[in-house]
């Protein structure tokens, strides 16, 4: 959509809210004086519809903003999304601000819904991990000259470029695939959410480039896929056993929590009769014996680094577009059963 160069001021709201500019003033002030809900609500709406906002670069970080950002994940109760809200948060703190939390439960439309009323409400900046990886509610925060950072869930091929910080999906499936290959393992199965989401495809593909370089033929059979739950990785643990599959990567802990739920119910051990390796570091992995080997994802450097640049962002809205993607690294445990020397 396109914009005027011209910004848009108090004036122009009370004209399409059709009230007083004093009222519009005590409104967007949010100032202690009466004014009916009707009203109130009508110049908020008003002013979200033509993209009201106070200019940023006018004063300090401090100055003239409200002093709100917004975080908006996808899985609010997905470890990976609530530990880099944490880091989230304290910088925001320390740069003198609060932080809203909100929950689009992997539904575009939530997720639009809530980026329109935290509009309505004049947050300052929004650090966004879109629902599914969809890119179109980004449009609202454009439109309304919001600075916002996209987290972790990138849009591929997009001709919109997004300050963006992430992790390296691909090598995340690369590294958990050597793990099993360095040990001898040859027929290794990859067990994983069934989505559309980009970076879910490539741990998929880091799985895949991992063994070509073993010269072991990729076979699609070998890919299994269901719902991000414990049933889902129920249903994939037994299709795994009855493949006869002896070592497995498991691309979401979600799932791999159902899959070596299952295991243990049909008395099957890892490493002596599978060797399992998980992208991921959830809270109950520290009770399991013996120990998971994990690739642990760069989740509080990734909060930091997402805050960090979105202050950058409200200092200078004319920032250059900054991407960065950090790397995991491999934590080791007895998951792997060595059946070759390395």
């Amino acid at each position: 959509m396109s914009q005027t160069k011209r910004s848009v001021t108090i004036k122009d709201v009370a004209a399409h809210a059709g009230t007083s500019v004093a009222t519009v003033s005590y409104v967007l002030s949010n100032r202690d004086r009466y004014v009916r809900d009707e009203l109130r609500e009508r110049v908020l709406k008003a002013a979200a519809e033509i993209g009201y906002v106070k200019n940023a670069a006018a004063g300090s970080i401090r100055g003239q903003q409200r002093g709100i950002l917004a975080v908006v994940v996808a899985q609010f109760g997905n470890t990976f999304f609530t530990r880099m809200c944490v880091d989230i948060v304290a910088i925001a703190r320390d740069a003198g601000f609060v932080v809203t939390l909100c929950n689009s439960d992997e539904d575009p439309a939530q997720e639009r819904m809530i980026i329109e009323r935290l509009i309505s409400q004049r947050i300052d900046g929004c650090i966004l991990s879109p629902a599914l990886s969809r890119e179109e509610n980004t449009e609202l925060l454009r439109r309304h000259r919001i600075p916002y950072v996209i987290l972790e869930r990138s849009f591929p091929g997009s001709p919109t470029r997004h300050h963006f910080v992430g992790h390296d999906n691909f090598q995340s499936g690369y590294l958990a695939t050597r793990q099993l290959l360095d040990a001898g393992h040859r027929r290794i199965a990859y067990s994983g959410w069934d989505s559309p989401i980009p970076n879910v495809r490539d741990r998929i593909d880091g799985y895949r480039m991992a063994l070509r370089e073993f010269g072991i033929p990729v076979s699609d059979e070998c890919v299994l896929v269901d719902e991000l739950n414990e049933a889902g990785g129920q249903r994939m643990a037994a299709k795994l056993l009855d493949a006869g599959i002896g070592a497995v990567v498991f691309g979401h802990h979600d799932t791999a929590r159902g899959s070596l739920l299952y295991f243990q119910d049909q008395r099957v051990r890892w490493p002596d009769d599978i060797s399992v390796v998980m992208i991921g570091t959830p809270d109950w992995i520290g009770v399991l014996r013996p120990r998971i080997t994990c690739i642990q994802r760069p989740e509080h450097p990734m909060g930091e680094a997402a805050a960090r640049l979105l202050l950058k962002c409200l200092r200078d809205v004319d920032a250059p577009v900054e991407e960065i993607v950090l790397d995991s690294v491999v934590l080791a445990g007895d998951s792997v059963r060595q059946i070759a020397a390395a």
